[in-house]
């Protein structure tokens, strides 16, 4: 009698598979079912799982990467090229290196895609989000060290790119993430995209009246003991915007019905952005969707079109179009 068990595989170029590996022999495997991506060609893509020093000197921070293959060889031969650097590191949620066809755009034109593993997510294990080496409570800022830490290697020690050609993105706390890197470096990045950021720290944070609130204090602290208090104020985005800094162009996007990051939060840190750099040539930009909350669209043509306008800023930023 043959036993198998049934598994699910994917790869940052691999599309989904449904696959029946053998007990008795597990060289012998079938694939029963692939994910159909019209039009993508494996060949021509590869991805590779690399790691990044931390600035504490021994901590090891994964990084996933994926690109064309004639993209990584200009960047062998010395040429740098445009990257995209996503991340989001809290709530101990580990960020799959797993298939999106909807990077494919951005492949195809000659940008590298990397997923920054940072502390705060669970890929390393708990130890990878508790304290006091993880980041939570008040080793927090871990994950925005990891995250800048990893940028900063892209640019100076890997020379795949400047910081001219450095885009980076988060959603939620990955918008936290992105708000607190911008502003610990705001020259090193070209573009931020900043899905419904979870910005405004301390005042949500210290406001037990919005629903989520008190629930949260278990991922960032209460703000009004004082120890987390003056934590918090040290990286929360709105309390720390740098005056005379030239910021990246800013694609700020938010949800009137969200529930979890509330639409003033992006229309505060855009304000802020604009009125402590009055000279920034570089545009700071909010789209408001007066239906959505903090998931963006459910329809799935709504999602992309959603998407299309947040690569549509990017790439414009970037001179990819």
């Amino acid at each position: 009698m043959c036993v198998a068990i049934g598994v699910a595989y994917d790869s940052m170029v691999t599309p989904t598979q449904s696959i029946e590996i053998s007990l008795s022999d597990d060289t012998e495997r079938t694939v029963l079912k692939s994910k159909n991506v019209p039009g993508y060609q494996k060949e021509i893509f590869g991805c590779e799982r690399l790691h990044v020093l931390s600035r504490d000197g021994t901590t090891q921070i994964p990084v996933s990467v994926v690109y064309k293959r004639d993209t990584m060889e200009k960047v062998k031969n010395g040429e740098r090229v445009p990257i995209h650097l996503y991340g989001y590191g809290s709530y101990g949620a580990s960020i799959e290196a797993d298939f999106r066809a909807t990077r494919l755009p951005l492949l195809e034109r000659g940008m590298i895609y990397v997923i920054a593993h940072i502390r705060g997510g669970g890929e390393m294990g708990r130890q990878w989000y508790e304290e006091p080496n993880g980041a939570k409570y008040l080793c927090k800022k871990n994950t925005f060290y990891d995250f800048v830490d990893v940028a900063k290697a892209l640019v100076d020690e890997w020379k795949w790119t400047s910081s001219d050609m450095l885009s980076c993105e988060g959603r939620s706390a990955g918008g936290l993430l992105i708000g607190a890197s911008i502003n610990m470096a705001p020259e090193l990045f070209r573009v931020a995209i900043l899905g419904v950021p979870f910005v405004d720290v301390v005042v949500t944070m210290t406001d037990s009246t919005i629903p989520l609130t008190s629930g949260e204090w278990v991922e960032w602290g209460n703000p009004n003991e004082e120890k987390f208090f003056h934590y918090m104020m040290e990286y929360s985005p709105m309390n720390n915007v740098q005056k005379g800094r030239t910021y990246p162009s800013c694609w700020l996007t938010g949800g009137l019905n969200d529930p979890r990051v509330a639409y003033w939060e992006p229309a505060k840190f855009a304000a802020t952005l604009r009125h402590e750099n009055p000279d920034n040539p570089n545009p700071i930009c909010m789209k408001m969707d007066l239906s959505a909350g903090h998931f963006s669209a459910s329809d799935r043509y709504k999602y992309y079109k959603e998407l299309a306008a947040d690569y549509a800023f990017l790439l414009d930023q970037l001179n990819l179009v």
